[in-house]
């Protein structure tokens, strides 16, 4: 393994931290007229408990000849097999373009915190791609696959 970084979601950890919270204090002082019974309290908190373990973290791998974009605890896993490295720019994404993962105008961007992000043109089995992948170490992960797949700056 050449590179591993993990990031963490603070803002998302945050949110569903102050959602559960919401949830409890609401299902154990039995607010409004129709208080939530347990079986909804229960599904609702058991769905975000699950979007957290899908997205509280992303860990980004140079292996061999594949990026992987690791979200969470693993389930979500994508694996970029890149055959020849075309080109490698640290970005700012703009704000609307959101966190997780997301179609925009410049190709797939999968990313968890900031407005940080490379941006990588490659081609993959004779197709070209490109991808956004946010980090908080642009520069580093820029070189990195630069040195990996032997692009000169």
């Amino acid at each position: 393994m050449i590179y591993k970084k993990t990031q963490i979601g603070w803002l998302l950890i945050g949110f569903v931290g102050a959602t559960l919270l919401f949830l409890l204090i609401a299902y154990a002082a039995q607010w409004g007229d129709r208080p939530i019974p347990l079986v909804p309290f229960l599904l609702i908190a058991a769905l975000f408990v699950v979007v957290f373990l899908l997205f509280y973290q992303l860990t980004l791998e140079i292996r061999g000849s594949q990026l992987r974009i690791i979200y969470g605890i693993g389930l979500i896993k994508i694996v970029l097999k890149i055959d020849e490295l075309l080109s490698v720019e640290k970005i700012k994404t703009p704000w609307w373009y959101g966190l997780g993962i997301r179609i925009t105008p410049k190709g797939m961007l999968y990313n968890i915190q900031g407005l940080k992000a490379v941006r990588i043109e490659y081609i993959s089995k004779g197709e070209e791609k490109s991808v956004m992948v946010g980090t908080a170490e642009p520069e580093k992960l820029e070189r990195i696959l630069k040195e990996t797949f032997g692009l000169k700056t």
